[in-house]
């Protein structure tokens, strides 16, 4: 009630503020008549040329922004079209409609002066935009490897994105949310080549037209798009090396016409890579100390195939209908060997060798159809879409451990040999539909309505090898789980605009029912709720200056697997196991952003949680294992300022400078397991361009990442630098590219836990030093047709 309150205060007070001038129109392409989406449409002052502030074309090819000076004119930039500058206008007293038609740019002469003036990160809207095309970080890389190079993104131990303290992000694809999350999602951007990213909008605090999931934001992934008309497309190759070989090869096709457009999309990855694990575990007992030190160093050879095709059609000038399907394999045979040593009071008493054999095969396949209508003022928007996805998984993994005395080497007991299969099935349907009006130049309102329905089916099979050497299924740690899941979902929101300032207020309502039920014990868990999802934020346009304030309340489910209470085998020493009591996580997430002529940001954020989601380290001293599960402990709070900055040293020369300091804080309640930790963590990235003249461009990116403190773990300091030479080649339809990366050594993961008299150190570091040379071929030279692809949510981000 109270923020609500606050949003009206605040709603009431700025309406009496002067009211500026809303211009509105389509941007259209001279020779094919299509509607340019993305176009950058900017607003200059005509008295002294100064920039007043820019927007983008809807994917309609449509604008809407206001104007407060008297006379003024537009500009247009869009790659592949040649810019253009309108007449100097003057501003009336009602709304203003003006359209304009774009020249394609037949040498592609102004592609060469946008990317040479293009930053790597810019601000628009709610989105913080990085040019990972620029910045040269998809070369070389899969899509994992390639988020891991943006400010302020890691990798946690278990290889989940993490941004601002946090690994619940959204991760979405062209606008459309993405499959799976946890080891699923890994495997799935695996098989995607980085050097088809374009680039990456990371939306901090999104509105209640997105799915509630993300505490940590959105991250939205944009493919590259031929630059074509007819027959275009693209062909890349790359080769790199760091302790082993990776090689990345892809086509993309595009063929356009005026009423149909296709995409046609192949690629293949080979990889062989290393992660070396060490866990050191200390147990400090009244006249003992136990002190387990485990080296891991694990060894996967994959391949990974991918494939995609769609087709859009223009039934009308108003409407279109489309369909798009891709299917990736990821097919990995990887090696585990490890040694723990274990030393009673210091003194080296016993070690164990493991070695484990993995094969895993994943294959996904994810389909959609989508209408779209826009009315001819476009003051009414239809979007629909009905999206599929298949994900089958099997993983087949064989270990052995041997044990051994320290001083003679001799086994002190018989060795263990355990069979692990672990089969894995999903289906996800969802339905949606999304509908815009706007009632006048000053109101909008748009909502909409999802339903998503999800069946797992996630088998865990178990066997040890008894004396006789035959392998018997443990069903204590076996089980076959069935997950239904359905939800209901709907949102509304106004928009207001009075020239200077744009008010948004949302809410959205999310209803769940499950049931997860283990065929194996014939026991269910099952539950069903609503929750509210409001949002709002307020936007203010001063001359060179722009101020956002926005609110959004957000939810972390657990994922599927986290509820499954069986064990999952990591080693013999370690396990993971679900829990049925787990509830989701709610954050109030607050932004206030500043920014100063589209070069500068200032942001404050907060996050408040409720049922905080915590990973519980349990160490079993009767047996030695440890058991790694999740728990809501209680609340968590991080509070942080981003800034961000950008210099244009001279012509030759272009500095971006991103930096966060933030203050997490956690407090746990659980019995046995409570405490109440607070520190500080901050990163600092410096990346730099350089145009050497005659096609030869260079970049030089470096990141400093101290996490601190959060809850009863201590994060240590994580350091890099890499390094890219670019040359085009034969008007720009040849790219060559040599880059270094990580060359320090330094891009690591170390962590140190400490619960009562138990301390894990726990260190993970990547293949890095990674040189690569690629090469792409483009043909084309015009702009080309947009396909669209699934839109699966939340439901699909928690396998």
């Amino acid at each position: 009630m109270k923020t609500t309150f606050f949003f009206l205060l605040l709603l009431n007070s700025f309406f009496f503020f002067g009211q500026g001038v809303q211009i509105s129109g389509i941007i259209t392409a001279e020779n094919t008549n299509e509607k340019l989406a993305y176009a950058t449409v900017s607003i200059f002052k005509a008295e002294d040329n100064s920039f007043k502030q820019s927007t983008n074309t809807d994917e309609f090819g449509h604008y809407n922004i206001s104007v407060e000076s008297s006379e003024f004119y537009i500009q247009i930039n869009l790659l592949g079209y040649k810019i253009l500058k309108s007449n100097i206008l003057q501003k009336s007293n009602g709304d203003q409609t003006q359209n304009f038609i774009l020249q394609e740019d037949a040498f592609d002469l102004e592609e060469v002066v946008v990317m040479q003036t293009k930053k790597l990160l810019t601000l628009k809207g709610d989105k913080m935009i990085f040019d990972v095309d620029k910045a040269g970080f998809g070369n070389g890389n899969d899509a994992l490897e390639t988020l891991t190079k943006l400010p302020g993104v890691r990798l946690d131990k278990d290889d989940n994105v993490v941004f601002r303290g946090s690994n619940n992000v959204q991760i979405m694809i062209d606008g459309k949310p993405a499959l799976l999350s946890g080891e699923e999602l890994n495997q799935y951007l695996k098989t995607m080549d980085g050097s088809n990213i374009k680039s990456v909008e990371i939306i901090a605090n999104p509105s209640a037209k997105y799915d509630a999931s993300g505490s940590a934001g959105i991250f939205n992934i944009v493919l590259k798009k031929s630059a074509a008309t007819g027959l275009t497309g693209n062909v890349r190759t790359s080769v790199g090396y760091a302790e082993f070989i990776k090689n990345y090869n892809s086509i993309n096709l595009y063929n356009n016409t005026d009423k149909w457009n296709f995409k046609y999309g192949l690629s293949y990855g080979y990889t062989e890579s290393v992660n070396h694990r060490q866990i050191d575990q200390t147990i400090v007992n009244p006249g003992y100390t136990l002190l387990l030190e485990q080296n891991n160093d694990w060894l996967p050879i994959s391949n990974s195939y991918s494939g995609n095709f769609g087709v859009g059609h223009d039934l009308s000038k108003n409407a279109n209908i489309g369909a798009s399907v891709s299917y990736n394999i990821y097919n990995s045979n990887e090696v585990t060997n490890g040694r723990t040593n274990e030393y009673d009071n210091r003194i080296y008493e016993r070690y164990t060798i493991l070695k484990t054999d993995d094969a895993i095969l994943n294959k996904t396949i994810i389909g959609t159809l989508f209408y779209n209508f826009a009315t001819d003022s476009l003051d009414t928007k239809v979007d629909a879409q009905l999206n599929f996805a298949n994900y089958n998984n099997t993983s087949d993994r064989q270990t052995s451990n041997f044990y051994f005395n320290a001083d003679t080497n001799e086994m002190y007991k018989n060795d263990d040999q355990i069979k692990y299969n672990n089969p894995t099935d999903y289906n996800i349907l969802s339905a949606k539909i999304d509908v815009e009006h706007k009632l006048n130049s000053a109101i909008n309102l748009e909502t909409g309505a999802k339903y998503s329905y999800v069946n797992n089916d996630y088998d865990i099979d178990l066997k040890e090898r008894n004396l006789s050497g035959d392998y018997i299924q443990n069903t204590n740690r076996s089980n076959r789980l069935i997950y239904k899941e359905s939800i209901f979902s709907g949102y509304g929101i106004a928009n207001f605009n009075t020239g200077k300032f744009d008010f948004q207020a949302g809410l959205r309502a999310e209803y769940i029912d499950y049931n997860a039920t283990s065929l194996t014990s014939n026991t269910s868990n099952k539950d069903q709720y609503l929750s509210l999802f409001p949002s709002f934020s307020v936007n203010a346009n001063m001359e060179n200056n722009q101020y956002k304030i926005s609110y959004s309340r957000r939810i972390q489910r657990p994922r599927y697997l986290y509820l499954n209470p069986y064990y999952e085998y990591i080693d013999t020493y370690n396990v993971s196991i679900g829990n049925p009591d787990l509830t989701p996580q709610f954050t109030n997430a607050f932004e206030l952003v500043w920014i100063n002529k589209q070069k500068t940001s200032l942001s404050l954020f907060a996050n408040f949680s409720t049922d905080e989601m915590y990973q519980i380290i349990s160490y079993n001293p009767e047996n030695k294992i440890t058991t790694l599960y999740y728990d809501n402990i209680g609340s968590s709070k991080s509070i942080g300022l981003s800034f961000n900055t950008n210099w244009n040293v001279n012509k030759y020369w272009d500095i971006q400078l991103n930096s966060e300091l933030y203050y997490g804080q956690a407090k746990s309640d659980l019995e046995g397991y409570k405490f109440n930790d607070s520190g500080i963590s901050y990163y600092a990235g410096l990346n730099q361009t350089f145009d050497f003249g005659k096609n030869w461009n260079g970049t030089w990116n470096s990141f400093y990442s101290d996490s601190g403190k959060y809850g009863n773990t201590t994060f240590k300091p994580s350091y890099d630098m890499s390094f890219s030479l670019r040359k085009d080649l034969l008007e720009n339809k040849i790219r060559l590219n040599l880059s270094a990366q990580n060359v320090l050594k330094k891009s690591q993961w170390i962590q140190n836990t400490q619960q009562d008299n138990v301390s894990t150190n726990w260190i993970n570091r990547w293949e890095t030093r990674k040189i690569t040379l690629s090469a792409t071929y483009n043909f084309g030279n015009a702009k080309k047709k947009e396909v669209k692809d699934a839109d699966l949510n939340d439901e699909q981000n928690r396998l």
